[in-house]
């Protein structure tokens, strides 16, 4: 199967379209952010934890801080949704350019016997089962090079203490 011309492109778009909205997330995003993140998904372990252990001790001291965790997860949800519709208009502006750039033909011969569902149609791969496929590879590897995950420290805050303001002070 060589690789054709318009594969190739459709590859750099592709690395292009994941950098662009891996750069994007990490703009709308900041380390506090990601911090604050980490220490909701926390507490909802301890919550979880607490309920299937029926620890009432443990969800009454949980529910102290559960008005806490609901504003800051509300502040994280817009940004994400912010995000969603940006890296949506991008995406949406990227495919209809390309579909009428590319058309629905094949780009690429597939293997004898490959198929994939989305990807492989008949015996070739037109441009968005390519882009699939790149995006997988692309989107992934970017991703975990610009936005990488955070690191938090396992030690529990102390009662009224966040992870948050711990990392800022440290």
């Amino acid at each position: 199967m060589p690789i054709t011309p318009q594969a190739i492109e459709i590859m750099a778009l592709t690395a292009a379209l994941s950098l662009a909205t891996s750069l994007l997330r990490r703009m709308v995003f900041t380390r506090e952010d990601m911090l604050l993140m980490a220490e909701v998904q926390e507490y909802q372990r301890e919550v979880l934890k607490a309920v299937r252990e029926k620890d009432p001790k443990a969800l009454q001291r949980l529910e102290k801080r559960k008005e806490y965790y609901q504003r800051v997860q509300a502040r994280l949800m817009g940004k994400n949704v912010m995000l969603m519709f940006a890296t949506l208009a991008i995406y949406l502006g990227f495919l209809s350019w390309a579909t009428a750039h590319y058309g629905t033909g094949p780009i690429l011969r597939a293997p004898p016997g490959f198929y994939l569902p989305f990807v492989v149609h008949g015996d070739g791969i037109p441009f968005f089962g390519w882009y699939i496929l790149s995006a997988f590879a692309f989107g992934t590897l970017l991703n975990r090079v610009i936005n990488p995950p955070v690191q938090t420290s396992r030690r529990q805050p102390a009662r009224g203490e966040r992870v948050a303001e711990q990392k800022a002070e440290g």
